[in-house]
């Protein structure tokens, strides 16, 4: 008889149980609690759930929160069970040999962020922080506090979640991850909601295949970016 392959640990399908539930708690508590017109609306003793001009504070603070929420907790409580930062894709070798792929894939997605970045439904949500539309200076420090948020969102879905349930279910763990992934832009423009589906299948098996969810950072940072750049433009802040 050949040798047989062994299945998942009772560990990894604990810890793949644990990702899961943290998943479900984290992001609805992201969702209702965290989003810059929730924390603008507290902030001002707006109606819960009203609409209305998002300031730097609100912004910053919800760049913070999610950085807690994706990064800082999933990640310390991984590390006190064993795992390495490089087991859950903070892998640095190979980054400039895999630089090239995504500098491809951005550069595919320029022509819809240009034409994304004339339509209404576009320009205003984008930047979530209304005085950056007018003011360079706010602009650049809440794009700061925005790519610390991408980091933290890439090292916990292509990062914590997916390489924490590939231990249990293997390749299976790029849909499941792309499921929540999919569901935090459902406030978002619609088209921008599948592109998150299709990026999230992508991005996924990226990170898997290199090891590190790195490269997915730096493509998720020039499209966000990018995409909030061309809005203030837009609106007139250039």
């Amino acid at each position: 008889m050949g040798d047989s392959i062994a299945g998942p640990s009772a560990k990894d399908r604990y810890v793949a149980g644990g990702l899961l539930a943290y998943t479900a708690v984290a992001l609805t508590a992201l969702e209702y609690f965290a989003l810059p017109t929730r924390v603008q609306a507290r902030l001002t003793g707006r109606a819960w759930g009203s609409q209305g001009p998002v300031s730097l504070e609100a912004g910053v603070t919800w760049a913070l929160l999610s950085v807690g929420a994706y990064l800082v907790l999933p990640w310390a409580l991984l590390m006190i069970l064993g795992f390495r930062p490089r087991d859950l894709g903070l892998l640095f070798r190979g980054f400039a040999r895999h630089l090239p792929v995504y500098l491809g894939l951005f550069l595919l997605m320029v022509p819809a962020l240009w034409h994304a970045s004339g339509q209404p439904e576009f320009t205003r949500t984008y930047p979530f922080v209304s005085e950056a539309r007018r003011d360079l200076g706010v602009l650049l420090r809440f794009e700061a506090a925005y790519i610390a948020q991408f980091f933290a969102l890439e090292a916990f879905f292509r990062g914590a979640l997916l390489f924490g349930l590939e231990r249990a279910v293997g390749r299976l763990a790029i849909p499941i991850m792309v499921v929540p992934y999919t569901m935090i832009h459902f406030h978002k423009p619609v088209q921008e909601c599948f592109g998150a589906a299709i990026a999230g299948f992508a991005l996924g098996y990226l990170a898997l295949r290199y090891r590190s969810f790195l490269g997915g950072f730096l493509l998720h940072s020039l499209v966000a970016l990018s995409m909030d750049f061309l809005s203030a433009k837009a609106a007139g802040l250039f």
